[in-house]
């Protein structure tokens, strides 16, 4: 269920984005594209983050800023990225993977 409001919420804040709106690519693909295009990354993950932390989908630390956080994501998507489960799949899942395994909320 959250996944869908995360998705939903998400498809909003692409749409606002044209240049971003590209559901259809690979994480591989993606990385690629942060390459070329930094900022247009950068921006898309921020939105990304923003949505599923405002929603209550992961948990930032109160201390640590948006910028911050798209830092961390992007390294660990760096790291992992190559496993071919994550780099062949849909960007979105594999941000999804990224940001809720390093922001997960506390149960309890």
């Amino acid at each position: 269920m959250k996944t869908i409001a995360l998705a939903a919420t998400c498809a909003v804040l692409v749409a606002a984005v044209p240049a971003q709106a590209q559901d259809n690519r690979t994480l591989e693909q993606f990385l690629s594209s942060c390459n070329i295009k930094a900022t247009d990354c950068r921006l898309n993950l921020h939105d990304y983050i923003y949505a599923a932390d405002t929603q209550g989908m992961i948990c930032m630390p109160k201390d640590m800023s948006l910028n911050e956080a798209v830092d961390e994501s992007l390294d660990w998507l760096r790291r992992n990225g190559q496993d071919p489960a994550l780099a062949n799949g849909n960007a979105e899942d594999g941000e999804w993977t990224a940001i809720s395994t390093l922001f997960p909320c506390k149960n309890g």
